[in-house]
Parts: structure tokens; sequence; C-alpha cells
């Protein structure tokens, strides 16, 4: 079974991001590094 590209959990299909920021599978909130870097300034 494939892994999840945001949380490397098994997955039955690659998760996409829903408009709440979260993985459709496992539900985990997706951060992007651009946020990251805004929040260390």
């Amino acid at each position: 079974m494939p892994k999840c590209g945001i949380c490397g959990g098994d997955a039955p299909k690659q998760p996409c991001i829903t408009e709440e920021g979260k993985c459709d599978l496992c539900g985990k909130k997706v951060k992007l590094a651009e946020d990251e870097k805004k929040e260390k300034k």
C-alpha cells in the first residue's frame, strides 16, 4: 500500500488537502514551509 505524502501512514490513495487545510485521509493540519518562515520573523 502506498504511503501518505503528508503523514507517512498507509494510504489507499494519495491525500488531498481540504479547504480547512487538513489531510482528507487522517485529518492532520497541514503547514506550509512558507507559513513557518513567516512565523519565525
